[in-house]
């Protein structure tokens, strides 16, 4: 079950990889939505370099949770933003990507909690 876990986020981490890079590098795709949203160019190449941080964040454990936590409020605004702005083809990728960052949350809250208990018991 761990080799699932760690393929499932070195996947995720990649999707982040390749969103941030694509942003930083000012890929004309990115560029048109940024503009569509009338978004300052500047935030995308921000958005871009957090990504990429957060994306090698979530493959180091004492990171992971920060990371997918950033990750999760990059999410929801770029859900909000597309529909916001209609876009409603591309609400897709940021709902399955928000989806996976909440399991990422969930499992590691359900580790510190374990963590937590094995605390109290060896006191």
């Amino acid at each position: 079950m761990r080799v699932i876990g760690y393929i499932f986020l070195v996947v995720l981490a990649g999707v982040f990889v390749m969103t941030g890079l694509n942003e930083v590098m000012g890929a004309e795709m990115m560029v048109q939505t940024f503009e569509s949203f009338s978004y300052p160019k500047w935030t995308m190449y921000l958005l871009g370099a957090v990504e990429l941080l957060s994306a090698v964040g979530l493959l180091i454990p004492r990171t992971r949770m920060v990371a997918a936590g950033v990750l999760t409020f990059i999410l929801i605004g770029a859900l909000g933003s597309h529909l916001i702005y209609g876009q409603y083809g591309a609400v897709a990728l940021p709902a399955i990507l928000l989806v996976a960052n909440i399991v990422v949350l969930a499992i590691g809250m359900r580790k510190l909690e374990e963590e937590e208990v094995l605390e109290v018991i060896q006191a």
